[in-house]
């Protein structure tokens, strides 16, 4: 499929236009900083335009796509070299869970000519000193608020909306920031790159952060600034899977601390000494980051943010689906740090708490978030890089990587302590409610009360009891009423959590359950009965196990 980028040409079908307050800025932006905006637009172009599979498609071929991108730049022996060219690509490798090529050719005469800036002569620069990659988000928010009042330093704040026009959320947010700080107007310089009169057919959007990055690293080279703020709290940054269905590139990597780590790389093979990508919120929960609003006595601009992933449809009144990833850690975080005056629960069209919880995702999601929290609050630093063997591509192979270890580990066990307090607290509010079972069944409140949700649920009563089934005891440790296979299997995966070598592949405890007198082709073959292997022996990546 072929893309053309222009703007807002009749040849293109994809339009990249960037406002901006003030004449100098654009000036500024050299010309390697340009191919690399029309890089990303390219990239996140062609994201949008070619569909991935379906829900069924996580672990098949379908969900992961193949792209080469022959894309016209202004020195295409520079982004030609090879350091800069397989940098580029690993990034991008990681961030979409895609395979990613390029060629680059020299742009033609009228593409160099034709500007993709406009300037709004009523918006002045002024001196910022910062960039802040906005959203409309809470996080992103509170990085603004963090540089603005305690940093003490001026921020531009980097937004992009799929129209030439500024989101509405980011220009109420802009205005609501102007009258809690008038010392500073908050200049904002806005990225679009939309199709032209079709909607995209994919919408996943993996590579919008890098798209972020690469337009704020842009900006921060014209000013000479240092860094740029790509905001997450750390949790969501991690991302670590809740469920099952969160694998791959459904598990979104937009501020991954990889992501970020190779983005810089490829940002130095590229210009030596560019500004530095930054998550400032990188070891705090999303309650720790709505501290910020806190502190800066900015709690009412809250109110103005907007986390929902399912936009389409969302009222005024009810901005927020309340199922979604998203809101579920909303509602969390804002009850975790007394906010709930600035995001009542009428805000959200599911109060998941009280409201029936319909079957399948909503339910599932909601159940999965407090099973990880419960999990993880008990969970020692070593334990938790067993269970979640994902953390080792988020600390760096050097000196600090015991620290920021630490500092993770201790992150995400204040997180599942913050949501498992919240989830108390709803408990005991509903009391009444709870023992008159006035409650719908499926409403997360009765879901937690019934011990449906817990960390790891042994399911004794539903365990075939056939003397090839493994049989857990209450704990959830297993019984010794195993075959030769299953023992054999078994004891390899506890000896690999005792010497820290977990998970296992697939291909030595295959070889291991042959040598007990198996005979299995894939890990339901050793245990025959999904009910009981899928509780007790999980899955962290494909082709690997490991003992839950």
């Amino acid at each position: 499929m072929e893309t053309s980028i222009g703007h807002r040409g009749p040849s293109a079908n994809l339009n990249l236009e960037i406002k901006m307050p003030a004449q100098g800025l654009g000036q500024r932006i050299d010309e390697h900083s340009r191919d690399l905006i029309r890089i990303a637009a390219y990239v996140f172009g062609a994201d949008q335009q070619i569909r991935r599979g379906g829900a069924a498609d996580v672990f098949g071929e379908d969900w992961q796509r193949d792209f080469t991108l022959c894309i016209p730049v202004g020195d295409p022996a520079f982004w030609s070299k090879p350091v800069v060219q397989a940098s580029l690509e690993e990034t991008l490798n990681f961030v979409s869970d895609d395979k990613w090529h390029f060629r680059f050719t020299k742009s033609r005469p009228e593409e160099i000519a034709s500007s993709m800036f406009d300037f709004d002569p009523s918006e002045s620069l002024g001196r910022p000193e910062a960039v802040v990659l906005f959203s409309g988000g809470m996080d992103s928010l509170c990085a603004v608020i963090e540089q603005i009042a305690v940093a003490k330093k001026r921020p531009l704040l980097i937004g992009h909306s799929p129209a030439f026009h500024l989101g509405a959320r980011q220009t109420d947010l802009r205005s609501a920031l102007r009258l809690r700080f008038p010392e500073w107007h908050f200049p904002v310089v806005n990225c679009a790159v939309h199709r032209i009169a079709t909607d995209a057919p994919e919408t996943s959007h993996r590579t919008r952060s890098f798209l972020y990055a690469a337009f704020g690293t842009a900006v921060a080279r014209a000013l000479r600034l240092d860094q740029v703020h790509l905001a997450d709290n750390g949790v969501v940054s991690l991302n670590l899977p809740i469920n099952d269905q969160l694998v791959g590139a459904r598990a979104s990597r937009s501020t991954h601390p990889r992501f970020i780590t190779l983005f810089n790389q490829f940002a130095s093979n590229a210009f030596g000494k560019p500004p530095r990508l930054e998550n400032p919120l990188w070891s705090r929960t999303r309650a720790e980051t709505l501290s910020i609003l806190k502190q800066a006595n900015a709690e009412s601009l809250l109110e103005g943010t907007n986390s929902c992933a399912r936009q389409r449809g969302r009222t005024g009144a009810q901005p927020h689906c309340g199922t979604c990833s998203q809101c579920i850690d909303r509602r969390f975080a804002t009850l975790a740090m007394g906010l709930e005056e600035h995001d009542h629960g009428e805000r959200y069209e599911v109060d998941i708490f009280r409201h029936p919880l319909p079957e399948g995702d909503a339910r599932t999601m909601a159940a999965s978030y407090v099973r990880f929290a419960n999990e993880v609050s008990e969970l020692t630093g070593n334990e938790m890089f067993h269970r979640f063997p994902q953390l080792f591509d988020c600390v760096p192979k050097d000196e600090s990587q015991a620290v920021i270890a630490e500092a993770l580990t201790d992150m995400i066990r204040r997180h599942g302590t913050e949501v498992m307090r919240v989830m108390r607290e709803q408990t005991v509010a509903a009391g009444d409610d709870l023992v008159r079972q006035r409650l719908p069944e499926s409403s997360l409140i009765v879901l937690v009360a019934g011990q449906t949700v817990r960390s790891r649920s042994p399911k004794i009563s539903q365990t075939p009891h056939r003397e090839d089934a493994p049989l857990p005891d209450a704990y959830g440790r297993w019984r010794k009423r195993l075959t030769p296979p299953q023992r054999a299997v078994v004891k390899h995966l506890e000896q690999a959590r005792e010497t820290g070598e977990e998970p296992t592949r697939w291909s030595e405890l295959k070889a291991t359950a042959i040598g007990a007198g198996g005979n299995p082709t894939r890990m339901q073959d050793v245990f025959k009965y999904d009910e009981v292997w899928r509780e007790f022996v999980t899955q962290p990546h494909k082709g690997y196990w490991q003992i839950a």
